[in-house]
């Protein structure tokens, strides 16, 4: 698919520098002013498939409210004390169980333009942290490196968050679009993350992405430059032979990759709100990942039984440990202290020692977990 198709811009965004920037990257790409967002959702949402409409159009706009916020970790779970930076909404990639299909559904894909606003904003968390190390990253609401050739923003937060030693600073991807990241200085509190699943899902279900070896090899690149790492397997899906599958990437990645760039991997598994079924189903009629017994948690969403997610968590768990070593920092994403306790054999003290645990500086992990 070529990105974009159409150029949007707020007229409240035309005169920042951003815009201009991203206006020479695509010249020939055919451009509006528009008075607002209203317009283009209304032409979207009129569309066969909003979803799919709204990923073909580019939205440069201006973020009035505010860029940083506490991850919204879904009630009665337990959170890893993560704060998110927005710097833009939705992602030309086409995943079938991404949950921006319902929570975005007729928006096109967006980027705030008015960088200087966002600088005051994170000057001023910074600020309020006093003594305080966070995880601070992007990738909630937008792949973080999927519009880095058009936007170069990975060049221009790196360059701010080197300075920045109270923040541990994410961009999570599934993209290898690592050319801005490779011509940067790294830094110890930089971290490039990627979200990995079995080849196959990915093949089947990740519409856009690059395969996963692909994703691994870039992450090895980034790994020799100097930068940090995570990984995010997340989705886990299970399908008949998901073990072998699993248990291929981990040894993939750990033989490309060092383990002593690795800052953390994450799991979690298959969950979406019952809302977002419909669309799955309108929209991939071919997927199979519905094809199991799911049900509804404390937080309302559809998951696996929970030992059908301790099957899996053990055992990818396992496989990684085995790989990259015992002191590998390993967290769930959305579950409760039941599960980390019976697969992790870990008992967090809740989200700020979760929080802890992972901006802790990797050799202190490590020696710690030996002792």
């Amino acid at each position: 698919m070529h990105f974009p198709e159409r150029i949007f811009i707020d007229s409240a965004a035309t005169r920042y520098p951003l815009t201009q920037e991203i206006l020479k990257r695509l010249a020939g790409v055919p451009v509006e002013v528009v008075p607002s967002e209203d317009l283009m959702i209304s032409r979207i949402s009129a569309s066969p498939d909003p979803v799919a409409e709204g990923k073909k159009n580019l939205f440069l706009t201006v973020q009035k409210g505010e860029f940083v916020k506490p991850c919204p970790c879904t009630p009665g779970y337990l959170g890893c004390d993560y704060f998110i930076v927005n710097l833009g909404l939705n992602c030309p990639l086409d995943c079938s169980y991404c949950i921006l299909q319902d929570y975005l559904a007729s928006r096109p894909v967006t980027v705030f333009v008015n960088l200087d606003d966002l600088r005051r904003q994170l000057d001023g968390f910074i600020a309020g942290l006093g003594n305080k190390t966070v995880r601070l990253g992007t990738g909630e609401l937008a792949d973080s490196l999927a519009l880095d050739p058009i936007t170069g923003l990975s060049r221009d937060l790196i360059s701010y968050f080197r300075a920045k030693t109270r923040v541990v600073f994410e961009m999570k991807t599934k993209t290898v679009d690592i050319a801005h990241i490779l011509a940067s200085e790294p830094a110890e509190n930089i971290v490039v993350s990627w979200s990995l699943n079995a080849p196959s899902v990915a093949a089947a279900e990740e519409k856009g992405a690059p395969p996963i070896g692909l994703r691994i090899q870039a992450a090895g690149r980034v790994a020799g430059a100097g930068f940090g790492v995570g990984f995010h397997f997340d989705p886990l899906i299970r399908f008949p032979g998901w073990e072998r599958e699993y248990a291929g990437v981990v040894e993939d990645l750990f033989r490309i990759v060092p383990a002593s760039r690795v800052r953390w991997v994450s799991l979690g598994s298959l969950r979406f709100p019952p809302s977002l079924k419909a669309v799955i189903r309108s929209r991939f009629p071919g997927t199979r990942i519905l094809w199991d017994e799911f049900i509804r948690g404390r937080d309302g969403k559809f998951r696996y039984f929970k030992p059908i997610r301790l099957e899996l968590y053990r055992k990818i768990a396992a496989e990684l440990r085995v790989r990259g070593g015992e002191g590998l920092r390993v967290y769930f994403c959305m579950e409760d202290e039941e599960t980390w306790r019976e697969a992790l054999k870990r008992k967090p003290g809740g989200k700020e020692d979760i929080g802890r645990f992972l901006s802790t500086p990797v050799d202190h992990v490590i020696e710690s977990s030996r002792s």
